[in-house]
């Protein structure tokens, strides 16, 4: 797999920004370095692990940002010091017309980067060439296994591997920066892995980056977590007949705090990153969509981002994720490695940072 441990997959780049994290360990609430933006709640795949069809994101709200928000929301992310804009889901992101306008506008800034996961369906060269990251949810390394994980086997679903795989094909050469392949795996499919990163080298992508799901189901959650082994054994095979064509990332950081003791007992991450939710509010993190502010004041009726951001109602929904309490409910955790250095190194000191 990796040879370096400075790699894109790396978490502890957080520390690059030593200077908010300083201030969020002080009780500051310095704006986001990152936006998590999800154009539309709706999506044209189905997923059986997408934490938005589980936590019932997708049926109950089937909505996409309107035009003025998403391109507010680019000035907004500039103005207040904003370093990327995700542009993910939620649902497919590209389902949203005006997905492609926005990410022109975050280009246009000149201080934002800007990626995007999707499921590759409506990927066009003229949306890779205004995307500096993009990751696109392959999960199989055949057209069948594509059609159980992304389609849930929906016999009524004819299934566009080839498609999504002509799409991939036809991008690469407009890359903005980089490309690569997402696999999640699962009891079901990880014997896919090696054909996936086949695949991949095939295509002449970036890289793989091979994940494990997540299920709110305890069975269906301990089935991934026991497969995870074998997982990775397929990794290093792959990597020995691939590993000179295409970057393999296979990470498992994320289920800290999750399938291991958490060793924070409250997340100050939150602070780190934003996420503006298809309905126009924003969610505290990815994991966490419940968690929601933004309504008072309403940044879909016109508040701005700075009121919203140092709202009552923001602070106290930071102030309650706390262990015992609304922590324990978190699932695996997209941000604990942050929470962990802001824990670990700018509230207790563990690492001496004098000591240089």
């Amino acid at each position: 797999m990796t040879d370096t441990p400075y790699h894109r997959f790396n978490s502890m780049k957080i520390l690059a920004y030593a200077d908010r994290l300083r201030e969020i360990a002080a009780g500051g609430y310095p704006y986001p370095i990152d936006w998590h933006v999800y154009p539309s709640n709706i999506c044209n795949h189905a997923c059986s692990f997408c934490m938005f069809r589980q936590n019932g994101e997708q049926e109950d709200f089937p909505v996409k940002l309107p035009r003025h928000l998403l391109l507010r929301a680019v000035e907004d992310a500039a103005r207040t010091g904003a370093v990327l804009m995700h542009f993910s889901g939620g649902g497919e992101p590209l389902l949203n017309r005006f997905t492609l306008e926005a990410m022109e506008a975050a280009q246009a800034t000149g201080r934002l980067k800007v990626a995007m996961s999707t499921n590759g369906s409506l990927l066009t060269p003229q949306v890779a060439a205004q995307v500096d990251y993009i990751r696109v949810s392959l999960n199989a390394g055949t057209a069948d296994t594509h059609w159980r994980t992304n389609h849930a086997g929906d016999p009524r679903h004819p299934g566009d591997w080839r498609t999504i795989i002509e799409n991939i094909r036809a991008c690469v050469p407009y890359k903005r920066q980089d490309i690569g392949l997402a696999f999640v795996v699962e009891e079901g499919n990880w014997k896919d892995i090696y054909p996936f990163v086949e695949t991949a080298a095939s295509l002449s992508v970036d890289f793989v980056h091979i994940r494990p799901a997540f299920y709110y189901d305890s069975t269906s959650d301990l089935g991934t977590h026991q497969a995870m082994a074998a997982a990775f054994q397929e990794c290093e095979r792959a990597t020995a007949d691939f590993g000179d064509q295409v970057r393999i990332f296979a990470i498992t950081e994320k289920f800290d705090g999750y399938w291991t003791p958490r060793t924070y007992d409250r997340c100050r991450a939150v602070l780190t990153g934003t996420c503006l939710r298809a309905t126009g509010d924003f969610a505290v993190c990815q994991d966490r969509v419940d968690l929601t502010f933004g309504h008072t004041p309403s940044y879909k009726d016109g508040a701005s981002f700075e009121d919203v951001w140092h709202s009552e109602e923001h602070r106290r929904l930071v102030e309650s994720i706390v262990s015992p309490g609304v922590l324990d409910a978190c699932p695996r955790c997209v941000w604990q490695v942050r929470a962990n250095v802001i824990d670990s190194v700018f509230v207790r000191d563990d690492m001496r940072l004098a000591l240089v």
